[in-house]
């Protein structure tokens, strides 16, 4: 791990009560209604994909961690207007989570001695059976949203290939009272997945792939990253960009760092922002912040290789 030297005055900084101010909920949650940034680049491409996506076809957005593959199904799902049911893959979901399963079961007898040298007793056993988020989706016309679903066995996500293909969930088990479910008419399907390479996730399936339109995400451009920053946080563009072209140059020279993840960006910037709410925010003070948010993340720069970058930016 890399030690980061910090000096008491900036340290001083952090130990400001405004520092640890927060306004409103730091959690943004799943609402569509979340800040969402939206140029030419990403139009185009929401375009592109809520077309198919009215059309009835299964769209997958898949790509590195930290592009926006949930924010961009969220934004297509708020375009279509229907309520969303969102899921995340896990490796252990198996076929009983994506179809349904027994839960309980309830038993009652009866007991009829009416006539004392006769004796008749029946029992009766109902069994309790729960839909799974992906049948009432199917149901109910809701767009599903199946985030990471490659985190999922390739074995589990196998059910998908009729639901993808003819709108239906076949369920063998005896219990369910419905051997298929006929998905409604306005019921859409949104995947999203990390690259194969990421730990944790398996293999797609080719036939899987065969039944969806996927987009391969890539870097997104300087101005697109500037300003998917600005919208989250509420920086100026002009402090966003010195955050983004900061990272840029940084990762550009370290080998083993993400090139593409915006999470390291939002962050440090809302760090940032909360600090410029009722402070100032030096150059020492953000060679810090984004000192510590990197680290982890890769090999890392340190406080003072960070903090000549950021003055080298000024100078030009």
């Amino acid at each position: 791990m890399t030690r980061h030297a910090t000096s008491p005055a900036d340290f001083t900084e952090f130990e400001s009560p405004v520092f640890a101010a927060v306004d409103g909920n730091p959690w943004t949650g799943l609402s569509a209604a979340r800040p969402f940034f939206e140029n030419a680049e990403i139009a185009a491409l929401l375009k592109r994909a809520a077309f198919y996506a009215r059309a009835g076809i299964p769209i997958h957005f898949q790509g590195s961690a930290g592009l926006g593959k949930t924010s961009l199904a969220l934004a297509i799902a708020a375009k279509l207007g229907r309520p969303i049911s969102f899921m995340v893959g896990h490796n252990w979901l198996d076929a009983e989570d994506l179809i349904g399963k027994e839960v309980g079961r309830t038993t009652s007898s009866v007991v009829d001695k009416y006539i004392q040298s006769v004796r008749r007793s029946e029992s009766h056993i109902r069994y309790e059976w729960a839909h799974s988020l992906l049948a009432e989706a199917m149901e109910q016309g809701h767009t599903l949203i199946y985030d990471e679903f490659t985190r999922s066995s390739a074995k589990a996500n196998g059910i998908l290939l009729s639901v993808l293909e003819e709108g239906v969930l076949v369920s063998t088990n005896q219990i369910n009272e419905r051997t298929y479910l006929q998905a409604h008419a306005d019921f859409r399907i949104i995947l999203t997945s990390n690259l194969h390479e990421y730990a944790g996730v398996n293999d797609t399936p080719d036939a899987l792939l065969d039944r969806i339109v996927t987009f391969n995400l890539n870097a997104y451009s300087v101005e697109t990253k500037i300003g998917v920053v600005t919208a989250r946080t509420g920086l100026t563009a002009e402090l966003s960009g010195r955050i983004v072209r900061l990272l840029n140059d940084l990762q550009e020279g370290t080998e083993g760092t993400s090139k593409n993840s915006m999470r390291a960006a939002i962050l440090i910037a809302r760090i940032a922002a909360m600090r410029l709410r009722s402070g100032t925010l030096s150059d020492a003070l953000l060679a810090q912040i984004t000192a510590d948010v990197l680290n982890g993340r890769g090999p890392t720069p340190s406080v003072d290789q960070i903090a000549r970058q950021l003055a080298a930016k000024t100078c030009q």
